[in-house]
């Protein structure tokens, strides 16, 4: 995200969206009542086109009071949805409702009645995760590959197979197996042009792994440079998340929320499965724990943030002046998903206490 212009003596603040990331960051810095101005398309009727029972296609710029905002990581929109409070009148209603699509590449400006310092935090966060570099992972296995892109926002999975044939059939089978692999490489080699990719993680649970780093080292040594070769239980998507939470993405970049999401949310899990009393869930139970300074970490979904927005915001700056640590969890993802399951919201404890 680009902050192209920060006034907050007047409580507002403009950006240009750079990525998909940049999106979602926005998704919880815009909450209702806030006021965004931005160019869109709106269908307009003139006297002629009444005439003519059509409208026409125009782009204005407007002013809109936010009523709720939706993140789709599939389509790469942010819709912001509410009512028109500024705008040419002559043309459009004041109050009316519309729809900001919000892609890459387009500015808005954002006034709130008062940006708070979690807002701050975020928007400086944004600006941060648009300079840190992604990672790949690449989970191989015969003839099938499935490649996770980890960024900010989330994981983005794409797969690639072909029929190489079974061991009994060797006619032709290694051919195939080189074409498999230029395939392959050519996807990554794709991908690392279009994003920012510091590192690439090959995975697996047999020697596929190891025999295409080797076919990189020979074909693409200026990617095999960058690359790793880590072994892992299972295959697929649950190969991908299994290497997220090796030590191996912790030593290339810890930073990247989407695989803080992986970490923080299993540390959770770990202890609430070894039955410490270490962990406490749901917004009642991690309240407590808050009130009594005894949370160490504090996970939180985004759409629970967004829904009870002023609570849980209360709860992050607290558990953040006792120095714990506080992540928000992008609820979409996997992580995000076990979290819900738990009530949207968990914490580990420094020490045990009564709930």
């Amino acid at each position: 995200m680009k902050i192209l212009g920060k006034k907050l003596k007047y409580n507002t603040v403009t950006v240009r969206i750079e990525n998909l990331d940049d999106l979602w960051y926005l998704n919880g810095i815009i909450k209702p009542d806030d006021l965004v101005k931005s160019k869109t398309e709106r269908r307009i009727k003139t006297k002629d086109d009444m005439q003519r029972d059509k409208s026409t296609r125009k782009t204005i710029t407007l002013t809109i009071r936010t009523g709720k905002t939706e993140f789709n990581p599939e389509s790469g929109t942010l819709r912001i949805l509410g009512g028109i409070e500024e705008g040419p009148e002559d043309i459009i209603s004041i109050g009316s409702h519309h729809t900001f699509n919000l892609r890459q590449g387009d500015k808005l400006r954002i006034t709130k009645e008062r940006w708070s310092p979690l807002d701050l935090d975020q928007l400086r966060d944004a600006e941060k995760a648009s300079l840190r570099p992604k990672i790949l992972v690449t989970v191989l296995d015969e003839g099938d590959a499935v490649f996770g892109l980890v960024r900010e926002s989330g994981i983005n999975y794409f797969e690639h197979s072909k029929n190489i044939g079974g061991k009994q059939y060797k006619t032709g089978r290694y051919e195939k197996k080189k074409q498999f692999y230029g395939e392959i490489e050519s996807f990554i080699s794709n991908l690392v042009e279009k994003e920012n990719i510091s590192s690439i993680i090959l995975a697996g649970t047999g020697f596929e792994k190891n025999n295409f780093h080797h076919f990189l080292q020979e074909k693409t040594p200026e990617l095999a440079k960058f690359t790793y070769v880590e072994n892992t239980g299972s295959h697929g998507r649950s190969g991908i998340n299994e290497v997220i939470k090796k030590p191996v993405m912790e030593k290339i970049n810890k930073d990247i929320n989407a695989a803080k999401d992986i970490w923080l949310v299993d540390l959770l899990l770990k202890e609430i499965g070894r039955d410490s009393n270490l962990a406490v869930y749901g917004t009642g139970d991690v309240e407590q724990a808050i009130n009594s300074g005894a949370v160490k970490m504090l996970v939180v979904n985004d759409d629970l943030f967004q829904k009870e927005r002023w609570r849980i915001e209360k709860m992050l700056k607290n558990v953040k002046s006792m120095k714990g640590t506080t992540h928000i969890v992008n609820h979409l993802n996997e992580a995000g998903k076990q979290l819900s399951s738990l009530g949207g919201v968990g914490a580990v404890l420094r020490y045990q206490i009564k709930t």
